[in-house]
């Protein structure tokens, strides 16, 4: 079983890498040469001409534009959804009330996050909260509030470090986010354009490693394929129903 998983994480892992190299190189690809709501000969809003690869001439609406915050909300939205279903699947087949307990918590906060991301709550509560600015170090007050966000999410990180750590391949895919989310923000202070790319492959890295995370437990909750060792099987279903 090993043997036929291996191929299939490798090439995911090279996946995650590609889309990580051409979301960094997509911006050299175009230009936006033009734009405004006269481009073409009937209403259309905001319209923007693109030359790509100083070849082809394309029109775009506005919408269409990847804006960073519109995905992350999305991602986010997709992965409470995953997160939710997971503890119902989990409560259905009589898993631990720990690992239920993770799911559901992961579930809410996901949820909130994606709330945020979507309609800038920190940004909100942090133009209500306009002392939070006087402290010392911060120039804004959604600063401090993103700041004041880790705390639970820390909290949670040591309390459930035993359930993070259960599945090998989610441990170096959040790893790898880490990683790479440290390089973005080097990125960021030294004013290079790979800020915003390492900042997506980081979010596709821990998004991909709750991913294996859910598909570990569920697998084995709902029981392993056949061909898994008896005292693997018994092991799994001891982690999963204890």
């Amino acid at each position: 079983m090993k043997g036929r998983r291996r191929p299939l994480l490798i090439a995911a892992g090279v996946l995650l890498v590609v889309a990580g190299l051409l979301f960094a190189i997509a911006p050299s690809l175009y230009e936006v040469v033009d734009e405004g709501r006269d481009l073409r000969p009937y209403e259309a809003g905001e319209v923007y001409k693109i030359r790509i690869a100083d070849t082809v001439t394309v029109y775009a609406a506005e919408e269409s534009r990847p804006e960073t915050d519109r995905i992350s909300g999305a991602a986010l939205v997709a992965l409470a959804t995953a997160a939710f279903m997971a503890y119902l699947l989990l409560g259905a087949a009589g898993a631990a009330r720990r690992l239920r307990l993770f799911y559901g918590l992961a579930a809410a906060g996901l949820a909130f996050l994606a709330l945020d991301e979507s309609f800038g709550l920190h940004e909100t509560i942090g133009h209500n909260l306009i002392f939070l600015a006087d402290v010392p170090g911060v120039e804004r007050p959604d600063d401090l509030i993103i700041v004041l966000y880790l705390i639970p999410a820390l909290a949670f990180l040591a309390y459930f470090r035993d359930v993070f750590m259960d599945s090998r391949w989610a441990v170096r895919l959040f790893a790898a986010g880490v990683v790479t989310f440290v390089l973005a923000g080097l990125s960021d202070v030294g004013d290079l354009p790979t800020d915003e790319p390492l900042e997506m492959l980081s979010a596709t890295c821990i998004l991909g490693g709750f991913a294996v995370l859910i598909a570990a437990h569920l697998s084995r909750a709902l029981g392993l394929p056949r061909g898994a060792p008896a005292a693997e099987q018994a092991q799994a279903r001891e982690t999963v129903l204890s």
